[in-house]
């Protein structure tokens, strides 16, 4: 799948805040402040300020990189390709070449879970593991298909709120609503397959 679909915002760190800087700013708070890597400097048998300040930021600028690479078109768009009507839409475009189908989906919500871990190495010596979670929601009042040999070739989509939730170690970081915006009519060059392998009709 190669298509892209352009929102604003784009990347799930702009999502939370309107300066993505202040996504690493906001974890290391909440790392310092529930010590979540104190079991690190025990594996490193350090302690010290200086030692946790700089192993906080360290985690944090990783934690900001991994909310800064969940692009929500390409979330919003694997949501779409979920359902289950388009997969009867394709083949019937199959069976009659050169015809379009056209889905509607009226209001429906999509959700998605992501789980990145940061790998905390001390002087080449693995210590500790820390986990982020980054669930999002959207809800979406309209989405138009058009599918045509089996293939979705542009979509329609209007009204999309979309809420996110960040969390480390399972404590709370920050979390947000806000309305998502993108093309009108977003068009998807030859398509997306929508039919694989003894799904897709013989010839």
């Amino acid at each position: 799948m190669t298509a892209h679909i352009e929102t604003e915002p784009g990347t799930a760190d702009l999502l939370l805040f309107a300066d993505p800087r202040n996504a690493a700013a906001e974890l290391s708070r909440v790392l310092d402040t529930h010590r979540t890597l104190d079991r690190t400097e025990d594996g490193a048998q350090r302690s010290g300020s200086a030692f946790r300040d700089a192993l906080n930021g360290r985690v944090a600028d990783a934690g900001g990189e991994l909310l800064r690479g969940v692009e929500l078109g390409t979330v919003l768009l694997g949501g779409w390709l979920q359902y289950r009507e388009l997969g009867p839409a394709a083949r019937r475009s199959l069976e009659q070449p050169g015809s379009t189908e056209i889905v509607r989906l009226a209001g429906h919500t999509i959700t998605s879970k992501h789980a990145p871990y940061v790998d905390v190495y001390i002087e080449g010596q693995y210590v500790a593991r820390v986990s982020f979670g980054i669930d999002l929601e959207f809800e979406v009042a309209m989405l138009q298909t058009s599918i045509r040999n089996g293939r979705l070739m542009s979509l329609r989509a209007s009204g999309c709120m979309a809420s996110i939730t960040w969390s480390v170690e399972g404590f709370p970081v920050a979390q947000n609503t806000a309305r998502l915006t993108m093309p009108l009519q977003l068009r998807l060059g030859d398509g997306i397959l929508l039919l694989r392998g003894t799904d897709a009709p013989q010839p």
